[in-house]
């Protein structure tokens, strides 16, 4: 597996905390295990999210509609832009 080094910022605390508990050699493999469970949970709360609201659009056909004419509204020109509802463009 290739890699690639990022730099990320740690409280002293916590740091210090690493430095002790984990050899040098093994703080990469260390944190890069820790952050694919990290990672590997997160995704699981967002497929059973995805369920759940599968599950509810199965049960309730009306909210597939609902969000249908949510979409169809998104695109009507009142986009906001830096903050502010975009002006309409004058020639």
């Amino acid at each position: 597996m290739s890699t690639r080094q990022i730099l990320i910022r740690l409280p002293e605390e916590v740091a210090a905390k690493l430095k002790a508990a984990v050899p040098a050699r093994q703080r990469n493999k260390f944190i890069a295990e820790l952050v694919a469970a990290a990672v590997a949970r997160h995704e699981d709360k967002l497929a059973k999210i995805a369920d759940a609201v599968t599950s509810e659009e199965k049960r309730k056909p009306k909210i597939v509609q609902e969000t249908r004419d949510w979409e169809a509204a998104a695109g009507d020109g009142l986009e906001e832009k830096h903050g502010r509802h975009a002006k309409p463009q004058t020639r």
